[in-house]
């Protein structure tokens, strides 16, 4: 996706604040107090939520990397879309630069989505230590006195041996 295309999908902060939403809340916004879905989003601003039963008012960002942001919310998902789509990692300094924020507010955006990107271990996702190796197994060929070899193509080492059986060993082990 490319800067056009991301601004058209994100136009302002409140299609960022929707976009977030129906992914933290795909049955609808929950009142986290008495935990019904009688709640109302506040015109004035589009972060913020009110419960209609317990008269509790909250953020959708509670408890999430956004929570206490004064940055617009779509320089934040820009910046996690180049850090996601970055080869080699993005620097602060260049972060900078993209989005138009301090040097500062670009390194703690930086921080937010490491320690985001950090805490999503699902259970049992590094339970098993698996090793794997690959070998080829046979021997140079014999050279010969005949001419006529000449013409054959020549023995390559590793991928590339025409005469080589590929060998690959994978072993599973829990630790």
């Amino acid at each position: 996706m490319n800067y056009k295309e991301f601004l058209k999908k994100f136009p302002d902060d409140k299609s960022t604040v929707d976009y977030f939403v129906n992914i933290r809340f795909p049955e609808g916004v929950v009142c986290p107090k008495c935990k019904r879905k009688e709640v109302k989003q506040r015109k004035e601003n589009p972060k913020f939520y009110h419960c209609r039963l317990c008269n509790y008012s909250f953020s959708v960002f509670k408890d999430t990397i956004f929570e206490k942001t004064t940055t617009d919310l779509t320089k934040w998902f820009y910046a996690i879309h180049l850090f996601l789509n970055a080869k080699k990692g993005i620097s602060a300094k260049q972060l900078q630069r993209e989005i138009g924020v301090t040097y500062k507010c670009a390194w703690r955006i930086l921080h937010q989505i490491r320690k985001a990107m950090e805490e999503g271990n699902p259970e049992g996702f590094y339970e098993a230590i698996i090793e794997i190796d690959k070998t080829y197994v046979g021997g140079k060929p014999r050279k010969s006195n005949n001419k006529d070899d000449d013409d054959l193509p020549k023995n390559n080492r590793g991928r590339g041996t025409l005469n080589k059986t590929p060998v690959i060993g994978i072993v599973s082990s829990k630790s």
